[in-house]
């Protein structure tokens, strides 16, 4: 049944790259039903996956068959490289890994990873919050499709995908759900493989590892035994690169290379993920300092920021001469760097080292991804009195501001007047009481980035007129004493600039609200001794947190959900199927959710298994189906090195948030071993597919 199923995707494949191509171009027609994936990539490049990676790691072997040896140990470096002639000053703060001209394996370049900013940017840093916030994969894809033009066009080779790593990188980064981050950074990478880019999941720099609540979730003696994070930050990376079905990991950023003892296990012998794992400048340090241990962890190709800086320069050299590193260990390692080129066809369609301006994403066609990541990532969490839709009739909307944040107060102003709606504004101090203008005012919205603005909020919002609150950061623990008093509240996440249309025609009704929280907003309320506040946390707790993870409202309507079914697809792949009616008379966006809770002897606490974004037409009813990802059942044996899936009743129950949830249905398992390869993920499918 299961090749079957494979069979019947490679024959879909046209259809769906041609509706594909209809989203990355503009969308879908108006009243279409369309099912978005829930795990995995789009259904022709999953039913297609093991073809590319296999001619990847078979390209590799050949080519490491035809290198010298000092061919190989060249190409475990990237350093600083003197550009001239045309291409000088080009290179400024790149790195250059050499290739082989010889063989005809071109030199590519690409940006340090221990530097967060990008060298040289034309397109902002993709907003990962706010992406997530859409669960969107079509979107994602397309996000990665734009930046790798961007990027290929300026000589880069590869670049760093966010959202998911190898320690936990915190919500403030990556959201709180493995599968979600995981999916999106996928989708994200393979948009980029699609533009001949390699997608790096890197680890973070100490400097921007972050949380909410200000508590880092890392042991504080290192290493750790990476199966402590099996089920959490390792498996979202492993949903990224199953997604992806290709590119790179880095380590580094937080802690040394060396950091998850156990890692190279996991990786190559469980995964079976046959790509390159790469140090950031200054990862190989403390008892990663020499090449034994280095290669031991499985590092296979290093960045360095010195011509023969670095433990992979001569100290590798040494260790090979003397025997320390075996020659069919550097074999090894080259392999898995080139398979991760190879993979992303980087070789055959090597960027030039100097900037083609032809090739670069035209700035509309950036500006368009960047607006509509702000318009499907941004979430209304409150719309008391129906004051959304804005409008005039009673007067002028009145928005305000600190110093801050002029610039949006600016550009959300003039997008409001493009749309006919008349506006005025005025810059506030937040230990300042309100204008005057504002006792007059029947609408006012104020736009806020930090706590030190409530008590400004309050008193606008004493004043009797109504108000909406638009939050501009990225905090999930932002408080917000001011809830029961101001009407609606919008999540706006950090800000760009190309937010400002998307938002002025959600406030005003042309657009409706369908972003979800991908993490928990606590309003800075949480149980004593929580040590990290994500939604499972509040389910063990028993506590309902202020707004939940995967929560959203829309302006439009309403979304009705049927009964729920499970199937078993084979012994280890469920399908959920139910359907969705929209109740309103408008057409609306409805984000499905599906959470497993799990019998006590799997754990018990409820997770996030699979979802589907359904544009619906109203009255009309969008049969759904969810395949489920047999990792998500059990837990991790570290010992038989697979997932265990314990017999017993296991509840499946969908909804629009992971407390709202509607309907349930339960199927009795029996016990299981799921292999935990990468191949193994579902594919995902498509209405009319």
């Amino acid at each position: 049944m299961r090749q079957t199923f494979i069979t019947s995707r490679v024959r879909a494949c046209g259809r769906a790259k041609r509706r594909l191509a209809a989203v990355l171009a503009g969308g879908l027609a108006g009243g279409a039903v369309m099912l978005l994936p829930a795990v995995g990539v789009w259904p022709c490049a999953r039913a297609s996956a093991a073809t590319p990676t296999a001619s990847a790691a078979m390209r590799a072997a050949e080519m490491v068959a035809r290198l010298r040896p000092e061919e190989k140990l060249s190409i475990l470096r990237a350093a600083p490289a003197a550009l001239g002639g045309a291409a000088a000053g080009e290179g400024a703060g790149l790195l250059t890994w050499p290739g082989v001209p010889r063989l005809g394996l071109p030199a590519l370049r690409m940006g340090s990873f221990a530097d967060p900013r990008p060298t040289d940017p034309a397109m902002p840093q993709l907003p990962f919050l706010a992406l997530a916030a859409s669960w969107d994969p079509v979107l994602a894809h397309r996000a990665g499709v734009v930046r790798a033009r961007d990027e290929w066009g300026r000589g880069r080779a590869m670049v760093r995908v966010g959202g998911v790593d190898l320690l936990p990188s915190g919500r403030l980064l990556a959201g709180e759900d493995p599968l979600l981050a995981g999916t999106m950074a996928g989708m994200v990478a393979s948009g980029l493989m699609v533009g001949h880019v390699v997608p790096v999941f890197a680890s973070l720099r100490a400097e921007e590892q972050g949380r909410g609540d200000g508590v880092l979730a890392l042991p504080a003696t290192l290493p750790v035994p990476a199966v402590r994070y099996m089920d959490g930050s390792l498996m979202g990376l492993s949903i990224a690169l199953g997604t992806a079905h290709g590119g790179a990991i880095a380590c580094g950023g937080m802690h040394a290379c060396g950091a998850l003892s156990g890692l190279p296990g996991i990786v190559r012998e469980q995964w079976r993920f046959g790509g390159m794992l790469m140090a950031m400048p200054g990862a190989l340090s403390g008892v990663d300092a020499n090449p034994p241990a280095a290669v031991a962890d499985g590092v296979d190709l290093e960045q360095s920021l010195g011509l023969e800086d670095g433990i992979y320069a001569a100290p590798l050299r040494r260790a090979v001469a003397t025997g320390a590193v075996p020659p069919a260990r550097i074999d090894q390692m080259a392999q898995h760097v080139l398979t991760s080129l190879y993979g992303t066809g980087i070789l055959d369609h090597p960027p030039s080292f100097t900037r083609d301006a032809k090739a670069q994403s035209d700035p509309a066609l950036v500006q368009g991804v960047m607006a509509d990541i702000g318009a499907e990532g941004m979430v209304l969490l409150q719309n008391e009195n129906q004051v959304l839709p804005l409008d005039d009739r009673s007067g002028p909307v009145l928005l305000l501001a600190t110093q801050a944040l002029r610039g949006p107060l600016a550009a959300l102003a003039a997008a409001l007047e493009h749309d006919g709606i008349r506006v005025a504004t005025a810059i506030v101090r937040p230990d300042a009481p309100p204008p005057p203008q504002a006792a007059q005012a029947a609408r006012a919205v104020m736009l806020t980035d930090r706590d030190a603005d409530n008590a400004f909020i309050t008193a606008l919002a004493d004043l009797g007129g109504h108000v909406v609150t638009i939050m501009m950061s990225d905090s999930p623990d932002r408080a917000m004493p001011w809830l029961d008093v101001v009407d609606s509240v919008i999540q706006a996440w950090s800000w760009h600039d190309e937010y400002a249309a998307p938002l002025a025609a959600m406030l005003t009704g042309t657009r409706d609200f369908t972003g979800h929280l991908p993490m928990t907003f606590t309003g800075g309320f949480y149980p004593p001794g929580m040590a990290y506040a994500d939604y499972h946390a509040f389910e063990r707790a028993h506590v309902a947190p202020l707004f939940p993870f995967g929560y959203g409202l829309s302006v439009a309507g309403g979304v009705s959900y049927g009964d729920v079914h499970v199937s078993r697809e084979d012994a280890t792949h469920l399908n959920v199927t139910f359907t969705l009616t929209d109740t309103a008379d408008h057409p609306v966006r409805a984000v499905a959710q599906l959470y497993l809770t799990p019998p006590p002897e799997a754990g018990g606490v409820k997770r996030l298994v699979g979802w589907r974004s359904v544009a619906l037409v109203p009255g009309h009813a969008a049969h759904v189906t969810i395949p489920v990802d047999p990792h998500l059942l059990g837990q991790w044996d570290a010992d038989a090195g697979v997932w265990v899936v314990p017999a017993g009743t296991y509840t499946f129950a969908v909804g629009g948030s992971s407390v709202m949830l509607m309907h349930q249905a339960g199927v009795r398992l029996p016990a299981l071993h799921v292999a935990p390869t990468l191949e193994n993920l579902p594919a995902p499918t498509s209405q009319g597919e």
